[in-house]
């Protein structure tokens, strides 16, 4: 079955931790916090799991402010749309792919987690996914507020692959919503390509 589109989230650091009352995709721990069950499916919440990623957690939860959110919008711009001078970006290199990136068609930045919906992949998506939260993690971390921080992101990601336009606009619907909250328009980012 062909990939017509992928839903790409992540979420700041500490907001959604293993053992998260909404259910979590995160290992589950014994009283003792010993592994005792990898993730890849959802699982319950669970108290004592909730306890020991606190305990274990290296910096507060992350929440990102206005200013924050205006730059990662930016920073993926960069990363979206083809540059009319590869090599260039908001002071660092970008180093041109072999590949052009794949089409945005919706996006969501908030306090405590991103979504992108983008069409097909040339890049392994591993990769992409990690270039994206790499370079606006490094961008996030030269504000003052973040001179401290180690971590912006939680570890990893969850990625839909969608296989029907259905499925596209119903995610894409459903991302607008995000948007909707804060901003004025569905689609206040430039570098989304309009339908």
């Amino acid at each position: 079955m062909r990939t017509v589109a992928i839903h790409l989230i992540w979420t700041t650091y500490m907001t959604w931790p293993p053992g998260d009352a909404r259910g979590h995709w995160s290992p589950l721990f014994d009283f003792y916090g010993h592994l005792i069950a990898s993730g890849h499916h959802l699982n319950l919440p669970a108290p004592t799991t909730m306890h020991h990623s606190h305990s274990v957690a290296k910096e507060p939860v992350k929440l990102l402010n206005h200013a924050e959110r205006q730059l990662i919008g930016d920073v993926l711009g960069d990363h979206l749309v083809p540059s009319a001078h590869p090599g260039q970006g908001r002071g660092y290199v970008k180093i041109p792919l072999p590949f052009a990136p794949p089409r945005c068609l919706a996006a969501a930045i908030e306090a405590n987690h991103v979504h992108l919906l983008i069409g097909p992949c040339e890049e392994n998506i591993d990769r992409f996914a990690g270039r994206l939260k790499g370079r606006t993690s490094s961008e996030l971390k030269k504000l003052p507020v973040n001179t401290q921080r180690q971590k912006i992101w939680t570890e990893g990601y969850w990625k839909v692959f969608l296989f029907d336009e259905e499925a596209v606009r119903a995610v894409r619907r459903y991302i607008e919503a995000h948007n909707e909250r804060s901003n004025p328009a569905p689609s206040p980012y430039e570098w989304i390509v309009p339908t």
